[in-house]
Protein backbone atom coordinates (compact mmCIF):
# COMPACT_ATOMS: atom_id res chain seq x y z
CA UNK A 1 0.00 0.00 0.00
CA UNK A 2 1.69 3.47 -0.91
CA UNK A 3 1.91 6.09 1.87
CA UNK A 4 0.46 9.36 -0.36
CA UNK A 5 2.86 11.77 -1.15
CA UNK A 6 2.55 14.41 1.60
CA UNK A 7 2.42 17.49 -1.33
CA UNK A 8 -1.03 15.73 -2.64
CA UNK A 9 -3.83 18.28 -1.88
CA UNK A 10 -5.62 15.71 -0.43
CA UNK A 11 -3.32 14.48 1.98
CA UNK A 12 -5.48 14.06 5.12
CA UNK A 13 -8.12 12.60 3.83
CA UNK A 14 -6.34 10.51 2.40
CA UNK A 15 -4.10 9.71 5.42
CA UNK A 16 -7.04 9.21 7.32
CA UNK A 17 -8.94 6.26 4.64
CA UNK A 18 -5.30 4.49 4.80
CA UNK A 19 -4.98 4.03 8.60
CA UNK A 20 -8.80 2.81 8.59
CA UNK A 21 -8.48 0.54 5.95
CA UNK A 22 -4.79 -0.90 7.69
CA UNK A 23 -7.04 -1.57 10.90
CA UNK A 24 -10.16 -2.84 9.06
CA UNK A 25 -7.29 -5.56 7.23
CA UNK A 26 -5.42 -6.22 10.54
CA UNK A 27 -8.91 -7.14 12.02
CA UNK A 28 -9.91 -9.02 9.24
CA UNK A 29 -7.14 -10.86 8.98
CA UNK A 30 -7.27 -11.48 12.70
CA UNK A 31 -10.82 -13.36 11.88
CA UNK A 32 -9.10 -15.09 9.28
CA UNK A 33 -6.30 -16.85 11.51
CA UNK A 34 -8.76 -17.28 14.25
CA UNK A 35 -11.26 -18.76 11.95
CA UNK A 36 -8.89 -21.36 10.93
CA UNK A 37 -8.20 -22.02 14.60
CA UNK A 38 -11.99 -22.92 14.95
CA UNK A 39 -12.11 -24.94 11.89
CA UNK A 40 -9.99 -27.28 13.21
CA UNK A 41 -10.69 -27.13 16.85
CA UNK A 42 -14.65 -27.41 15.71
CA UNK A 43 -14.49 -28.76 12.19
CA UNK A 44 -15.10 -26.68 8.83
CA UNK A 45 -16.04 -23.24 8.48
CA UNK A 46 -16.37 -20.80 5.44
CA UNK A 47 -14.39 -18.61 4.89
CA UNK A 48 -14.54 -17.82 1.45
CA UNK A 49 -17.06 -14.47 2.86
CA UNK A 50 -14.03 -13.23 4.76
CA UNK A 51 -11.50 -14.08 1.70
CA UNK A 52 -13.89 -12.59 -0.70
CA UNK A 53 -13.56 -9.23 1.82
CA UNK A 54 -9.52 -8.84 2.32
CA UNK A 55 -9.59 -9.06 -1.53
CA UNK A 56 -11.92 -6.58 -2.04
CA UNK A 57 -10.14 -4.42 0.33
CA UNK A 58 -6.69 -5.21 -1.21
CA UNK A 59 -8.36 -4.03 -4.54
CA UNK A 60 -10.05 -0.95 -3.83
CA UNK A 61 -6.40 0.20 -2.11
CA UNK A 62 -4.80 -0.38 -5.03
CA UNK A 63 -7.36 1.73 -6.97
CA UNK A 64 -6.41 4.14 -4.12
CA UNK A 65 -3.15 4.31 -4.49
CA UNK A 66 -3.87 4.47 -9.11
CA UNK A 67 -5.69 7.34 -8.31
CA UNK A 68 -2.99 8.77 -6.32
CA UNK A 69 -0.69 8.15 -8.69
CA UNK A 70 -2.82 9.74 -11.09
CA UNK A 71 -3.18 12.92 -9.07
CA UNK A 72 0.29 13.69 -8.43
CA UNK A 73 1.07 13.16 -12.20
CA UNK A 74 -1.43 15.58 -12.79
CA UNK A 75 0.36 18.29 -10.55
CA UNK A 76 3.82 17.03 -11.45
CA UNK A 77 2.90 18.29 -15.41
CA UNK A 78 1.35 21.34 -13.98
CA UNK A 79 4.58 21.81 -12.13
CA UNK A 80 6.43 20.96 -15.84
CA UNK A 81 3.88 24.11 -17.79
CA UNK A 82 4.59 26.47 -14.77
CA UNK A 83 9.01 26.08 -15.21
CA UNK A 84 8.97 25.97 -19.05
CA UNK A 85 11.11 28.53 -20.31
CA UNK A 86 9.14 31.11 -22.75
CA UNK A 87 10.42 30.66 -26.53
CA UNK A 88 13.30 32.72 -27.39
CA UNK A 89 13.80 36.02 -29.50
CA UNK A 90 15.55 35.79 -32.36
CA UNK A 91 19.15 36.49 -31.41
CA UNK A 92 20.29 39.95 -32.19
CA UNK A 93 23.54 40.07 -34.49
CA UNK A 94 26.04 43.01 -35.40
CA UNK A 95 27.26 43.99 -38.91
CA UNK A 96 29.89 46.95 -39.17
CA UNK A 97 30.40 49.42 -42.16
CA UNK A 98 33.11 51.05 -42.69
CA UNK A 99 31.90 55.11 -43.29
CA UNK A 100 34.88 55.95 -44.18
CA UNK A 101 38.76 55.82 -42.70
CA UNK A 102 38.10 57.08 -39.75
CA UNK A 103 34.61 55.68 -38.80
CA UNK A 104 32.78 52.04 -38.61
CA UNK A 105 29.62 52.20 -37.94
CA UNK A 106 28.23 48.45 -35.82
CA UNK A 107 24.44 47.97 -36.60
CA UNK A 108 22.34 45.35 -34.95
CA UNK A 109 20.29 43.25 -36.86
CA UNK A 110 18.48 40.34 -36.28
CA UNK A 111 18.12 36.68 -38.94
CA UNK A 112 14.56 36.35 -38.90
CA UNK A 113 13.80 32.98 -41.37
CA UNK A 114 16.64 34.19 -43.69
CA UNK A 115 15.34 37.66 -44.18
CA UNK A 116 18.22 40.36 -42.18
CA UNK A 117 16.50 43.07 -39.96
CA UNK A 118 18.06 46.02 -38.43
CA UNK A 119 17.14 46.72 -35.30
CA UNK A 120 19.57 49.80 -34.79
CA UNK A 121 23.07 50.82 -34.08
CA UNK A 122 25.39 49.85 -31.54
CA UNK A 123 27.75 52.39 -31.42
CA UNK A 124 27.46 55.44 -33.18
CA UNK A 125 30.71 57.75 -33.88
CA UNK A 126 30.89 60.87 -33.00
CA UNK A 127 29.48 63.42 -35.42
CA UNK A 128 27.51 60.47 -37.12
CA UNK A 129 23.69 60.85 -38.25
CA UNK A 130 22.03 57.95 -38.83
CA UNK A 131 18.42 56.73 -39.68
CA UNK A 132 16.96 53.27 -40.38
CA UNK A 133 13.66 52.80 -43.11
CA UNK A 134 10.45 51.59 -42.45
CA UNK A 135 11.78 48.09 -43.76
CA UNK A 136 14.12 48.01 -41.74
CA UNK A 137 16.73 47.20 -44.14
CA UNK A 138 18.35 50.07 -45.04
CA UNK A 139 20.78 52.60 -42.95
CA UNK A 140 20.94 56.57 -44.18
CA UNK A 141 24.60 57.50 -42.30
CA UNK A 142 25.74 61.70 -42.85
CA UNK A 143 28.47 61.54 -41.75
CA UNK A 144 31.50 64.68 -40.35
CA UNK A 145 32.07 65.66 -43.86
CA UNK A 146 28.14 65.83 -44.80
CA UNK A 147 28.53 62.81 -46.83
CA UNK A 148 24.83 61.11 -47.41
CA UNK A 149 25.22 56.91 -47.65
CA UNK A 150 22.62 54.20 -47.83
CA UNK A 151 23.97 50.70 -46.30
CA UNK A 152 21.34 47.87 -47.33
CA UNK A 153 21.35 44.38 -45.59
CA UNK A 154 24.02 42.61 -47.60
CA UNK A 155 26.39 44.61 -46.84
CA UNK A 156 26.16 47.13 -50.08
CA UNK A 157 26.61 51.26 -49.85
CA UNK A 158 25.46 53.49 -52.00
CA UNK A 159 26.95 57.36 -52.07
CA UNK A 160 23.87 59.34 -52.44
CA UNK A 161 25.04 63.09 -51.32
CA UNK A 162 24.67 65.53 -53.71
CA UNK A 163 28.38 67.00 -54.32
CA UNK A 164 27.79 70.10 -56.54
CA UNK A 165 25.10 72.24 -57.17
CA UNK A 166 24.72 74.45 -60.57
CA UNK A 167 23.22 77.94 -60.01
CA UNK A 168 21.02 79.17 -63.34
CA UNK A 169 23.76 81.21 -64.31
CA UNK A 170 25.45 77.97 -64.64
CA UNK A 171 27.98 78.49 -61.71
CA UNK A 172 28.94 75.29 -59.93
CA UNK A 173 29.33 75.22 -56.24
CA UNK A 174 31.33 72.03 -54.78
CA UNK A 175 30.23 70.70 -51.46
CA UNK A 176 33.47 70.57 -50.22
CA UNK A 177 34.63 74.00 -51.23
CA UNK A 178 31.87 75.55 -50.13
CA UNK A 179 32.36 73.91 -46.58
CA UNK A 180 35.59 75.18 -46.34
CA UNK A 181 34.86 79.06 -46.91
CA UNK A 182 31.68 78.79 -44.94
CA UNK A 183 31.79 77.94 -41.45
CA UNK A 184 28.74 75.88 -40.19
CA UNK A 185 27.37 75.47 -43.68
CA UNK A 186 24.59 73.33 -43.79
CA UNK A 187 24.57 71.30 -47.19
CA UNK A 188 23.02 67.97 -46.06
CA UNK A 189 23.05 67.90 -42.21
CA UNK A 190 19.62 65.80 -41.13
CA UNK A 191 17.43 63.24 -42.94
CA UNK A 192 14.60 61.30 -42.94
CA UNK A 193 12.79 58.00 -45.05
CA UNK A 194 9.53 59.31 -46.66
CA UNK A 195 8.86 56.20 -48.13
CA UNK A 196 11.54 53.12 -48.73
CA UNK A 197 12.69 54.81 -51.43
CA UNK A 198 12.60 58.15 -51.20
CA UNK A 199 14.70 60.30 -48.53
CA UNK A 200 14.27 63.61 -47.48
CA UNK A 201 17.08 66.01 -45.35
CA UNK A 202 17.91 69.44 -44.53
CA UNK A 203 20.20 71.95 -46.74
CA UNK A 204 21.11 75.61 -47.04
CA UNK A 205 20.89 74.92 -50.38
CA UNK A 206 20.61 76.80 -52.93
CA UNK A 207 22.06 79.84 -51.48
CA UNK A 208 25.70 80.15 -50.10
CA UNK A 209 26.75 82.76 -47.13
CA UNK A 210 25.87 82.87 -43.61
CA UNK A 211 23.13 83.10 -41.38
CA UNK A 212 20.66 81.78 -44.50
CA UNK A 213 17.15 79.98 -44.54
CA UNK A 214 16.71 75.91 -44.69
CA UNK A 215 15.09 74.00 -46.80
CA UNK A 216 14.07 70.57 -47.23
CA UNK A 217 15.17 68.68 -50.13
CA UNK A 218 13.95 65.20 -51.45
CA UNK A 219 16.53 62.33 -53.07
CA UNK A 220 14.85 59.03 -55.02
CA UNK A 221 17.19 56.48 -54.49
CA UNK A 222 15.44 54.93 -57.64
CA UNK A 223 17.74 57.53 -59.76
CA UNK A 224 19.44 59.58 -57.12
CA UNK A 225 17.70 62.73 -58.26
CA UNK A 226 17.72 65.49 -55.42
CA UNK A 227 14.54 68.41 -55.77
CA UNK A 228 13.93 71.51 -53.59
CA UNK A 229 10.90 71.78 -52.33
CA UNK A 230 10.70 75.88 -52.78
CA UNK A 231 8.22 76.11 -49.88
CA UNK A 232 9.69 74.42 -47.13
CA UNK A 233 11.70 77.90 -46.23
CA UNK A 234 12.27 78.48 -43.08
CA UNK A 235 14.35 79.83 -40.29
CA UNK A 236 14.38 76.07 -38.42
CA UNK A 237 13.11 73.31 -39.56
CA UNK A 238 12.49 69.67 -37.76
CA UNK A 239 11.46 66.19 -38.48
CA UNK A 240 9.28 63.92 -36.99
CA UNK A 241 7.81 60.73 -37.42
CA UNK A 242 5.69 59.41 -39.90
CA UNK A 243 2.30 59.76 -40.08
CA UNK A 244 -0.88 59.27 -42.33
CA UNK A 245 -0.23 62.39 -44.56
CA UNK A 246 3.52 61.78 -44.93
CA UNK A 247 6.76 62.69 -42.88
CA UNK A 248 5.69 65.34 -40.27
CA UNK A 249 7.74 68.77 -40.24
CA UNK A 250 8.10 71.65 -38.40
CA UNK A 251 8.90 74.53 -40.27
CA UNK A 252 9.51 77.93 -37.51
CA UNK A 253 6.52 76.04 -35.88
CA UNK A 254 4.01 75.38 -38.20
CA UNK A 255 3.65 71.52 -38.97
CA UNK A 256 3.94 70.20 -42.32
CA UNK A 257 3.93 66.76 -43.90
CA UNK A 258 6.57 65.47 -46.92
CA UNK A 259 4.28 62.99 -48.53
CA UNK A 260 4.81 60.28 -50.59
CA UNK A 261 4.82 62.47 -54.06
CA UNK A 262 7.50 64.60 -52.55
CA UNK A 263 5.38 67.30 -51.87
CA UNK A 264 4.80 69.74 -49.05
CA UNK A 265 1.53 69.81 -47.64
CA UNK A 266 -0.61 70.91 -44.94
Amino acid sequence: MRKPSIFSRDYERKMKKRRRRIAAISVIGVLLIGSLFIKIAIGSINTDTLKNKLQMWIVEDKSFDNTDKDIDDLENNENKEVIEEAPKEPESKIMEFKINENSILKAEYEDINGTIKFKGVKEVPSNMYYTINQAKNLILVIDENQNMKIFNSNKKEANITKDKYTAPNGEIFNKDSVLQTYNGYLWNVEAKFVTDTKVAYISNVPYFGYDLNKYIWVVDLNNNTHSTLWNSKGREIKFGDLKEKGLEVVIDGNVKYVNQNSYLVD
